[in-house]
């Protein structure tokens, strides 16, 4: 063995020598290219070893750093009980947890729950909550928070947003960190309640009720039990809260957030908060108009289109302009509508045209059948056959004096008659009455076009939010370009079922279907997935029987991140507010690591 030792530094140093021998011997162009070759090489080795390295690295979210949002609007409500506008909602999603969580993929886990049961006729709702788990203040979260959470809900003086979804039922405590909820009926989207954030009674206990809505719980001393709580407020020179600093809270029920820390900042409108987010003011900010999108350099940002179960379409009434009684003249109003257009000209391509009520997250569009919109030709077709005629200013009319000529033999003799009937002529003609936006009111010009070409007048009325919102309390409207909002399956029923139509019911098509009715009714008392899904079919396909509304589009909601963010899920959103679901999986930055190390 010594022997072989010896042998192989002896062959080292003669080969040694040799090299050098040999390159001592190198011209000066020899040199040249032989440290080319040389240098190429190990640039060559170099990157195979930084692709190889590649190959075995991932990256991680770490956790760490913070974001600044920008929100339109302030938020003064941090309370999951009142929480009205978008900045209050955005923030209690923040600081409060539910006993339920949405998850990212649209189902429900627990949060400070435990676990959960349900009744085999779907009245009872038990759960069990978690022990050790804490407010922010470090206080116990137990059963009587949950229980003194949903009777300020269902409290009249409160007057909660949130109270009709309570509304009948009953909440009982069968110990310290169990209750039961008790319905009258069954309630499909009952765990959609229970995602509430929950107060802590010990701090609001003492509280007045009629003064809940301006205590200081309220906004810069909000206590809740969710991923991230309250560290200071900042307020302007009228003492209103403009930035929220949050830091994450290390004992959230499902584990340590991994940002560090989420400001949130308010802005006046969507001017000075696109301002903020091109100077990098602020890093993320949601509900863009698809408009000032086209403005966002998309290789600065992450650009994410959420599709939100919100439907756009003209609701008409029957009982104010009795043309929509006329199923003929409903059918070609529907063939005569471009949404396709509507959505490329009004929505810049940020959106999707809607064939029915059911949001496409409930019933996917290739589930139902589809119809070849517009169709100008058949449109007219359909006017004509039901007797709605041109006039010389191309709108159709209906009715007036007509003149029909008869002959019949008498006595073998041929005898013509005319007899002349007179009725009430009609003209096609509705108002559309619609908000004071820019998207509405360029919406209702494009409908005029398009349905002036089968001879169809609108005449548009546009009102302010206040006066909007009293006439359709009232049903003063011929039609109403408006839009519904489907939080959840029961909202269906709520927006379409013949028992809605006068307010406080929101059924503002005025739809009166029996038929649409007894599956409304059926799919409330339906708890399996797949059964409901049959019926959904059903109800679509009866929509298009007898059509409710014409349905047009459903705008897409926009949210823009800074490039750096990363492990998010913006899957199954239903509510703007439902972005942070996951926020506590979210981080700012990722480090590359070898694979082997994230086992």
């Amino acid at each position: 063995m010594h022997k072989f030792i010896l042998f192989i530094k002896e062959f080292s140093i003669y080969k040694k020598s040799e090299m050098i021998e040999a390159v001592a011997s190198f011209s000066k162009k020899q040199f040249l290219v032989f440290f080319t070759i040389l240098g190429a090489a190990l640039i060559f080795v170099l990157i195979l070893l930084a692709k190889i390295n590649l190959m075995f690295m991932v990256s991680i979210p770490v956790s760490g750093g913070s974001i600044n949002e920008g929100v339109v609007g302030v938020s003064t409500l941090v309370n999951p009980v009142n929480s009205f506008s978008y900045a209050d909602k955005d923030l209690t999603a923040l600081v409060y947890s539910g006993l339920m969580r949405k998850n990212t993929d649209g189902t429900f886990i627990p949060d400070i729950a435990e676990s959960f049961s349900i009744s085999p006729d779907g009245l009872n709702y038990t759960f069990i909550l978690k022990q050790g788990l804490k407010f922010h203040n470090g206080e116990k979260i137990t059963a009587d928070d949950v229980i003194f959470t949903i009777e300020k809900i269902k409290d009249p003086i409160v007057k909660s947003p949130r109270k009709l979804e309570w509304d009948g039922i009953r909440i009982e405590k069968i110990d310290d960190y169990t209750v039961v909820f008790i319905l009258t009926q069954p309630y499909i989207s009952f765990l959609d309640n229970t995602t509430i954030g929950i107060l802590p009674s010990s701090l609001w206990k003492s509280v007045n009720v009629n003064e809940f809505n301006v205590s200081p719980l309220n906004n810069i001393k909000a206590i809740g039990s969710g991923p991230y709580k309250i560290k200071s407020v900042t307020k302007n020179s009228d003492g209103i809260p403009e930035i929220y600093k949050l830091e994450r809270f290390n004992q959230f029920s499902l584990g340590k957030p991994l940002i560090k820390n989420i400001n949130i900042i308010s802005y006046a409108n969507e001017k000075d908060l696109l301002k903020a987010l091109t100077s990098g003011s602020i890093d993320q900010a949601g509900g863009i108009s698809s408009e000032n999108t086209l403005l966002i350099k998309k290789e600065d940002y992450a650009i994410h289109e959420i599709t939100l179960p919100r439907i756009f379409g003209i609701f008409y009434n029957r009982n104010n302009n009795k043309i929509f009684t006329d199923p003929s003249v409903v059918k070609a109003l529907d063939l005569a509508l471009d949404r396709q257009m509507i959505v490329d000209e009004i929505l810049n391509g940020y959106g999707s045209i809607v064939y029915n009520p059911i949001p496409e997250k409930i019933l996917k569009n290739e589930q139902i059948e589809k119809y070849q919109y517009p169709n100008i030709e058949e449109a007219n077709e359909i006017l004509e056959k039901a007797g709605w005629i041109k006039g010389e200013d191309g709108i159709r009319k209906k009715g007036g004096t007509t003149t029909k000529t008869t002959t019949k033999k008498v006595g073998g003799k041929t005898v013509s008659q005319t007899v002349k009937t007179t009725e009430p002529e009609i003209r096609l003609s509705f108002s559309l009455t619609t908000g004071d936006t820019s998207d509405f009111k360029k919406t209702t010009l494009l409908l005029k076009e398009q349905l002036n070409e089968i001879g169809v007048e609108i005449n548009e009325k546009i009102y302010e939010t206040g006066q909007l919102n009293q006439l359709i309390k009232n049903r003063e409207y011929e039609a109403l370009l408006f839009g519904q909002f489907i939080n959840h399956e029961s909202n269906l029923y709520s927006y379409w079922h013949s028992s809605q139509i006068n307010d406080p019911g929101l059924n503002i098509a005025m739809y009166n279907n029996k038929k649409v009715d007894t599956i409304l009714e059926s799919i409330q008392k339906t708890s399996e997935i797949e059964s409901r899904l049959e019926k959904y079919i059903s109800l679509a396909g009866e929509f298009n029987n007898n059509i409710g509304a014409l349905l047009l589009y459903s705008p897409k909601y926009i949210y823009i991140t800074s490039k750096n963010l990363n492990n998010y899920s913006f899957n199954d959103i239903t509510v703007s507010s439902d972005r942070f679901n996951s926020v506590y999986q979210w981080a700012a930055d990722t480090d590359r690591v070898w694979k082997f190390f994230t086992k």
